[in-house]
């Protein structure tokens, strides 16, 4: 059966509580896999993710990188949460790698086998977590946003790479897509991106509905990427 734990954890400035997510049917220790969240902050559709992750045999945990209770009730919060960490992305960072470090020490966790995804602003966060050249085996980025982060990160990009995207994604353009692959083929970096035709932002979302601002579910690519997230993770942890 699937277990849910909130998770509360502090970088002595700033507390976060993120909810942890294991299937006791499983034995041992198991992969861990980090659920970055969308602009709204930490919420029931990442735990959600998290509770199916746990299913297929991982530890994972929604972590939180606003901060416990701040979590977004309207556009305009979310959009003043995510701005803050727009702001500086080297806190954001500091606060991927502080979720990630908290979790190490749970006993489940198999610290040898870590990978990551993310949705929207999580999938920046989840491509950041990759740039920044940390040993980890994947990261995954669901419909993300793909500007660089403007730190200059050394070195390889050990996490293979695994980019989810709808073609248009009016957050993400062809021409970004096209600049992602050039830095992260400059980065010397093993990735793949899956582009769905006809499909925009926020396609895993059952409640995005405003094709008009080109953010609608995609039932079709949406089954069709959470498959591939899950022989990425086969893969990657096999390795």
């Amino acid at each position: 059966m699937v277990q849910t734990k909130e998770h509360t954890y502090s970088d002595g400035k700033e507390t976060y509580q993120g909810v942890i997510a294991f299937d006791d049917a499983f034995e041992g220790k198991r992969p861990l896999v980090l659920v970055s969240h969308t602009w709204v902050g930490q919420s029931d559709f990442e735990t959600n993710k998290a509770v199916e992750l746990a299913k297929l045999g991982y530890l994972a945990f929604a972590i939180d990188v606003y901060g416990k209770d701040k979590r977004a009730n309207n556009p305009s919060e979310a959009e003043a949460y995510m701005n803050e960490m727009l702001a500086d992305r080297q806190e954001l960072l500091n606060r991927l790698l502080l979720a990630m470090d908290s979790l190490k020490q749970h006993e489940l966790a198999d610290v040898e086998k870590i990978g990551a995804i993310g949705f929207c602003f999580g999938g920046k966060c989840a491509l950041d977590l990759a740039r920044s050249g940390v040993d980890i085996k994947g990261v995954v980025s669901f419909h993300g946003i793909f500007d660089p982060p403007g730190i200059d990160h050394e070195g390889d990009i050990k996490a293979k790479v695994l980019v989810l995207h709808g073609w248009e994604d009016p957050l993400a353009l062809p021409k970004d897509i096209e600049m992602l692959g050039k830095e992260l083929t400059e980065r010397n970096a093993v990735w793949e991106m899956d582009i769905f035709g006809h499909t925009g932002h926020a396609f895993t979302n059952p409640n995005a509905n405003a094709p008009e601002q080109g953010m609608q579910y995609n039932s079709l690519a949406n089954a069709r990427a959470w498959k591939r997230m899950v022989t990425f993770f086969e893969e990657v942890f096999a390795s």
